[in-house]
């Protein structure tokens, strides 16, 4: 009974909390007043009174607000907001306007990723495998054909793979396959670990690089449409080969070309890599209707439509309102593509998508030779220790 009557005044104290981290935490976390007092269930008035000083939460309540800003329960009471620097150069734009902070949920999503990515590098380490040489190997001063013609080089990737991929997501997953094959990391999801309901905003960030010569990652966001995913990820490699880790939301659109040296560059070696000037120059004919041969030049190279159109505009081939009405078109069929598309999918195979084949492999292979706790696995990885061992079958093909 006393240990009762402690918990109950314990959730009843008012929590002295720092009105101040209150108000950071609810803008860090991009949620207005009348959002979080209806999470909480309590009137937006009550809210605004907290912030201002007047009055104080319980404890109970400052444990909720916590968890729905997604921040410890100590940074309440801190005096002033904590310093988070960013471990990646921030290159996101939207056209002139200022960048939002970035979210809890990129924020949580990219720690897990580091968290990840080290005990990748010290597992190459104790492998004694040598640091990847492409890492860094250009800067943003060299020719772009020569940086695409160089990742080709390192993937492996030729005129065949384009005519034996059935269309461009299977040349998506080919390249995918070939970039983990030379040592980098590549994870795809669209929510914060196994939280279906911390979903990445493609609106934020559409993917992120890591340039670090034993453990490169390059991150997808896989909320983003498919047909976006393959641009990001060569632009992405492109990062990783200039040696500049980063954050990006490059959108396909024409209005939203970044005015960031770097992003630019990056933007112009991906497309040189997809649709090289030349093929493309090749494939077009002036007096052709311009949405039909676009589709068509797409099918061949194996990119999605937005992306030839791009090229188009971007050689002058085409003029910028041809590609912007067709950018609309097409991102009103990608959104009623969402809305159709349906949910699910083998388990197994999306945690080894979410968490890179190749890390996946590395920790499987440490931890059923008995080189690591079945616990410490498991937690890694984000699945139950007991899924191990089918985890193991689905990535080695025995199940």
């Amino acid at each position: 009974m006393l240990a009762t009557r402690i918990e109950l005044s314990s959730h009843m104290a008012d929590a002295r909390i720092n009105p101040a981290m209150l108000t950071w935490a609810r803008e860090r976390s991009g949620i207005d007043g009348p959002i979080l007092a209806d999470k909480l269930g309590t009137p937006v008035a009550r809210v605004a009174a907290w912030e201002a000083g007047e009055r104080k939460p319980t404890f109970k309540q400052a444990k909720r607000i916590a968890e729905i800003t997604h921040i410890p329960l100590g940074y309440l009471y801190l005096p002033a907001p904590p310093d988070e620097p960013l471990p990646l150069a921030d290159f996101r734009t939207v056209a002139d306007a200022p960048l939002k902070p970035l979210s809890p949920e990129f924020r949580d999503a990219l720690n897990d990723v580091l968290r990840k990515q080290s005990w990748y590098r010290e597992y190459r380490r104790l492998q004694r495998e040598s640091p990847l040489p492409f890492i860094g190997r250009f800067g943003i001063r060299d020719s772009v054909a020569a940086i695409a013609s160089d990742i080709k080089r390192v993937l492996a990737i030729g005129p065949a793979d384009l005519t034996q991929s059935a269309n461009w997501e299977s040349y998506l997953r080919l390249l995918i396959e070939r970039m983990e094959a030379v040592g980098v990391l590549v994870m795809r999801t669209g929510i914060v670990g196994n939280n279906t309901h911390r979903p990445l905003s493609v609106d934020e960030f559409r993917g992120f690089a890591i340039a670090d010569d034993d453990a490169p990652v390059v991150f997808l966001n896989g909320k983003d449409a498919k047909a976006a995913q393959i641009f990001t990820l060569i632009h992405e490699a492109a990062h990783l080969w200039v040696g500049v880790s980063s954050v990006s939301n490059e959108r396909l659109s024409a209005k939203q070309t970044s005015n960031v040296d770097v992003e630019r560059f990056c933007n112009a070696v991906a497309a040189e890599f997809l649709v090289p000037e030349e093929a493309f120059r090749s494939r077009w004919t002036s007096h052709t209707e311009f949405t039909g041969q676009v589709r068509q030049i797409a099918r061949e190279l194996k990119v999605s439509n937005v992306v030839a159109a791009r090229r188009a505009a971007e050689l002058g081939l085409a003029s910028r309102q041809e590609f912007d009405d067709f950018y609309l078109a097409e991102r009103d069929r990608w959104a009623a593509m969402a809305r159709k598309r349906a949910a699910g999918g083998n388990y197994y195979e999306t945690s080894a998508t979410r968490n890179s084949k190749r890390l996946t492999r590395a920790v499987l292979e440490t931890a059923l030779e008995g080189r690591m706790l079945l616990r410490d696995a498991g937690q890694l990885l984000g699945v139950n220790p007991s899924s191990l061992e089918k985890l193991a079958g689905s990535v080695y093909g025995e199940g």
